[in-house]
């Protein structure tokens, strides 16, 4: 598995629902705002990609998958024997 502190540290903080949402990631999908905000407060490093305004206040943010995040994901489904 790549080594990373600060994704360790946030895989460490999930719970199991939680840590079946990540693997439920595809390498090449968007990051949800919620998981990269929580990503972020563990200092990864998270790009936007997109902001799209609506009526009021209400926004929506899509974010990019962190490289480092695709590297460490496939390191724990290959950890666990998975794809």
């Amino acid at each position: 598995m790549s080594r990373s502190v600060p994704l360790e540290q946030w895989w460490s903080s999930l719970d199991e629902q939680g840590r079946a949402e990540a693997l439920e990631l595809h390498p090449h999908d968007f990051v949800p705002e919620g998981l990269a905000m929580e990503l972020i407060m563990f200092g990864v490093r998270v790009e936007d990609v997109a902001v799209a305004h609506h009526s009021g206040r209400a926004r929506t943010v899509t974010f990019a998958q962190p490289a480092e995040l695709t590297r460490f994901l496939a390191g724990v489904r290959a950890a666990a024997g998975g794809s």
